[in-house]
């Protein structure tokens, strides 16, 4: 299995994931107590997970990033090191920072899958650097690193949603 695949697999079934997180949220079910609960720790991995395959497809595979995938690292890498300085369920503070870090980021990144799914609407909005057009990686005839990125920013907002909205069972539960 290549590190693309491996990337693609793992953002499907986060996605899947966070479809039946949203099921069980509005059903009430208890697997939306267990996501908030340890939030903390999904989180971390996420976006850990997302901050090391960015460096890893730039360092490793030389896959140089255009304008919108710098942007999306702009609100990335600063949620990852957040995630890390704090409980984000017992901090308002921080919830509230990663969630504007990832909706910022997740607003680029579907703009920028926008320019990926139709490439005929003439928008290249990376101007001189690598074409934003440009797709390193397509698995499973979708998954782009693009949809990677929008993937892991919509799973911050919701599970930091998710947070929010139920502070009173995470740290009932602790």
């Amino acid at each position: 299995m290549t590190f693309d695949t491996l990337l693609a697999a793992g953002s499907l079934a986060l996605l899947i994931g966070l479809i039946i997180l949203v099921v069980a949220w509005l059903t009430e079910n208890p697997i939306a107590a267990w996501v908030s609960n340890n939030a903390h720790i999904i989180l971390r991995v996420i976006f850990g997970a997302a901050v090391l395959s960015s460096l890893i497809y730039s360092n490793y595979f030389n896959f140089e990033p255009c304008l919108l995938c710098w942007y999306q690292r702009i609100f990335i890498f600063p949620a990852a090191i957040l995630l890390f300085t704090d409980d984000i369920r017992k901090s308002l503070l921080l919830q509230r920072q990663v969630l504007l870090l990832t909706a910022g980021g997740f607003l680029i990144a579907l703009f920028h899958n926008y320019i990926s799914i139709f490439p005929q609407s003439g928008i290249d909005a990376c101007g001189t650097g690598p074409s934003c057009l440009k797709l390193y990686v397509s698995q499973f005839g979708f998954v782009t690193i693009p949809l990677m990125s929008a993937i892991t920013l919509l799973a911050g907002i919701l599970i930091t949603v998710l947070v929010m909205r139920y502070p009173q069972r995470q740290i009932a539960n602790d």
